[in-house]
């Protein structure tokens, strides 16, 4: 079977974000810095009883103990925020300021260098869809003008790889699984989850990193420029 024969049928090319569009790492760690330099002007004695890894450390243990935030990354760092928020008696909003000066600046995404050209490819012949556990919020980022849907672990209350996120996603596009190739960077969540769930899969590993075993994708590319030539475009 050619590369172009596996794909003949798709209709619904759905995308990973963090690690597959953009790097997320150096995007998160400018976020809560900026956050935590925001507290230490604002909020002084917090950042003299607590470092960034401290409050880090917290915002883990929490997310251990409440299992039922873990889908949503964005509710649990605000409940961590408002703890801290708390034990200092700070305003009841403090939490709602942080967590809008993290976001603005978890916005601040840096698509790789072939992001755009590969999304504006896909716009002309797919319907275009992401699926994420993540929290950027796409409609404030350059790139989000090129899908027609998303998909977050917060709209269905599950994260990647459960099969509950890649049905949600054929629902917005209004087709099968079958008619599906997800792409993603995670061999876990983002190849064997669409696997599972009934979709195509498509591997991006940058990194070149051996294959961790189970079910094998459809295709592996190491570069997104490699995508339009072998979904047949």
């Amino acid at each position: 079977m050619d590369k172009e024969s596996k794909f003949t049928k798709v209709k619904c090319v759905t995308l990973d974000l963090d690690d597959t569009l953009w790097p997320v790492g150096p995007t998160i760690i400018k976020a809560e810095q900026a956050l935590y330099d925001w507290m230490r002007l604002h909020y002084p004695e917090l950042t003299q009883k607590y470092s960034h890894q401290e409050i880090t450390d917290k915002r883990t243990s929490l997310g251990k103990e409440r299992q039922d935030l873990a889908y949503d990354v964005t509710l649990l760092r605000h409940y961590s925020l408002s703890e801290l928020g708390s034990e200092f008696g700070y305003d009841p909003d403090f939490a709602d300021k942080a967590m809008t000066i993290f976001r603005h600046y978890r916005n601040q995404v840096e698509p790789y260098e072939h992001s755009e050209s590969l999304l504006t490819y896909l716009q002309q012949h797919f319907i275009v869809g992401a699926i994420t556990n993540g929290n950027v919020q796409m409609e404030n980022i350059s790139l989000g003008r090129f899908f027609d849907f998303v998909v977050t672990a917060e709209d269905v209350g599950v994260n990647k790889p459960d099969a509950k996120m890649f049905i949600y996603a054929a629902k917005q596009a209004n087709v099968n699984l079958e008619d599906i190739v997800h792409i993603g960077d995670s061999p876990k969540t983002d190849v064997l989850g669409a696997l599972n769930a009934g979709c195509k899969a498509i591997w991006f590993n940058d990194k070149r990193q051996p294959w961790p075993g189970g079910q094998t994708p459809d295709e592996v590319v190491h570069c997104l420029s490699e995508l339009p030539q072998i979904l047949g475009l």
